[in-house]
């Protein structure tokens, strides 16, 4: 090799260096996740006054319907709030229900005497993919590895 291809290589090497490292713009298409609780529908069936054990008192049983409006199968808690008026009681159940299905729960209180009923739904949460389009500084270091890794693993 003679001194003026040296030189042009090396010319050539620094001005592919600086061409590199000067950033642009590329727009990507990003996934990006929210998430959302399920649907449902909750409905009043009953409400009753039963005697518990010992059967000297009496307390109130609550009956309620959760159906699950939602694509896909769920876990559903349920709070219960009790008031009697004087004390406060939440009970809490875990309900699994599938896609369309309803469900029927049947809970007492062990509040003395009549209580006002209150349901509190906690429906679980699903994750929406969504897509979004970001424009991006990238230097052709980093873009060219991209399109090295890209012939590479096709």
């Amino acid at each position: 090799m003679n001194y003026q291809t040296i030189v042009g290589i090396g010319l050539g090497i620094f001005v592919f260096s600086i061409i590199m490292s000067i950033p642009w713009e590329v727009e990507e298409v990003e996934t990006y996740f929210t998430y959302e609780p399920y649907t449902y529908e909750k409905s009043l069936v009953r409400v009753n006054q039963i005697r518990k054990f010992p059967w000297i008192y009496e307390v109130t049983q609550a009956q309620y319907i959760v159906k699950n409006t939602d694509a896909e199968k769920g876990t559903f808690d349920l709070n219960f709030i009790f008031d009697n008026g004087a004390e406060t009681e939440t009970k809490t159940e875990t309900v699994d229900i599938l896609a369309g299905e309803e469900k029927a729960i049947t809970i007492d209180s062990s509040l003395k005497g009549e209580s006002t009923v209150t349901l509190n739904v906690i429906p679980p949460k699903k994750s929406i993919p969504h897509e979004r389009t970001v424009t991006k500084k990238v230097k052709g270091w980093d873009y060219i590895g991209r399109v090295i890794f890209s012939f590479r693993f096709k």
